[in-house]
């Protein structure tokens, strides 16, 4: 594949990012907080440069041992991404066992949440690569 056939990253994350940002003025919760986490593991594939087929957990465990190497004794932001994950499972399985409407008014506050670690992970994560905001990251 050639350069010039890649996708735009800015434009699909900074796409993403509106999509969530209208789910969430449209209380539309449970999309909103599934768009944050694929934009939270976009990021994550961003910055550790891993592509191929990982699940969300292999990331989480790849960006722990990428704190490991930097010496970090503390895994900022591991537990918080594991319990992202989970919370994220649990959503998808209430979709199916409760429907939308219960499953929705009960996400709400999750996506508020999931906003706020999106913004703060990336926050972060320039810190140790300031190119991460060239991908088109933004926590505004």
């Amino acid at each position: 594949m050639t350069d010039d056939l890649r996708p735009n990253f800015s434009f699909i994350i900074k796409d993403n990012e509106q999509a969530a940002a209208r789910s969430m003025s449209d209380g539309n919760y449970v999309q909103s907080f599934l768009l944050l986490h694929a934009l939270i593991e976009s990021l994550l594939r961003a910055f550790l440069q891993k592509h191929g087929r990982l699940h969300f957990t292999d990331l989480i465990t790849e960006y722990k041992s990428y704190l490991e190497s930097e010496h970090y004794q503390f895994p900022t932001f591991v537990t918080e991404l594991e319990e992202f994950n989970r919370r994220r499972n649990r959503i998808v399985h209430e979709l199916w066992r409760k429907g939308f409407t219960y499953t929705n008014r009960q996400t709400e506050p999750a996506a508020q949440a999931a906003i706020n670690v999106y913004g703060l992970l990336i926050e972060w994560l320039e810190t140790f690569d300031p190119a991460i905001m060239e991908v088109g990251f933004a926590y505004e």
